[in-house]
Formats: C-alpha cells, sequence, structure tokens
C-alpha cells in the first residue's frame, strides 16, 4: 500500500449546533504507518462533553 494520503475522505459526523459546541475533541483514528493499516479507511471520531448540555 502506497502511503500518500491521495484516497477520497468521506466520513461525516451529522450533529446539531447545541451537540457541536460540546465538542472537545475531532480526529481520524489510523496507524501512524501503511505497513500498519489493513485498510485506508479509518473512523472519524469525535468527543463531546455532554455535562455541558445540563
Amino acid at each position: 500500500m502506497v502511503d500518500n494520503d491521495a484516497a477520497w475522505r468521506i466520513d461525516y459526523l451529522m450533529v446539531s449546533q447545541n451537540l457541536a459546541d460540546t465538542c472537545t475533541k475531532a480526529y481520524i483514528e489510523r496507524p501512524a504507518s501503511s505497513a500498519d493499516r489493513w485498510s485506508n479507511h479509518a473512523p472519524v471520531t469525535a468527543v463531546f462533553d455532554l455535562d455541558q448540555l445540563l
């Protein structure tokens, strides 16, 4: 596998504006090297501070 990050990324996280305002971190989860990857796809993850909604 070539490590050039040329693949399209089409993963989305859709949330309301209220929930988006509580997002503390967002990132793509993938191994650092192409040798450790089993695919060129990687999940997009977001962390929310739900205590802010109360």
